[in-house]
């Protein structure tokens, strides 16, 4: 038996490390939009894909820097999210092996918080993002690719949309 373990994580805000700066990033979710069809004839009714739910993610910060506090607060201009952790794999004689997870995001902040202050407690803010664009990469593997401007989704590499792209003449 192998088990897996996350504890950790570094976010990167357009390319520049906010290490010591994040306390919490969730990451969005992909959601499929789906289609109901019905017709005469059938006993009950099925649902098809049709497209992709919005996405949204958001870092709690301890209390971000200047730049990042900055680039949150442009709501004209999306931002590059990365996060960087490592996933431990462990078996009965202890760790084997740790190998890279990334995720990488494009999106637009939604909103500049000022925060709450408190006296004796940490100041936390939280930035939320509309994401347009997500990939994770687990043991250098690309498990999911979803660039919404671009209709492009792939999963394990294979772009599931390329027809589609085609047909429309994009």
């Amino acid at each position: 038996m192998k088990v897996n373990k996350v504890f950790d994580a570094n976010v990167y805000l357009n390319n520049a490390s906010k290490h010591g700066l994040a306390s919490e990033i969730t990451c969005p979710n992909i959601a499929a939009l789906m289609a109901e069809y019905k017709a005469l004839g059938m006993v009950g009714s099925v649902e098809f894909f049709n497209g992709f739910d919005k996405m949204e993610a958001s870092i709690k910060w301890t209390y971000p820097d200047n730049e990042a506090k900055k680039a949150c607060a442009n709501f004209l201009k999306p931002v590059d999210i990365m996060v960087r952790s490592s996933k431990a794999q462990y078996d009965t004689g202890g760790i084997t092996a740790e190998t890279p997870i990334v995720i990488y995001m494009k999106g637009y902040p939604k909103q500049h918080p000022g925060g709450s202050y408190k006296k004796g407690e940490d100041t936390e803010v939280e930035s939320t993002f509309h994401v347009l664009y997500y990939k994770e990469e687990v043991d250098g593997e690309t498990i999911v690719e979803l660039d919404v401007m671009n209709n492009i989704y792939k999963v394990d590499g294979e772009d599931l949309l390329v027809e589609r792209r085609q047909n429309l003449g994009i």
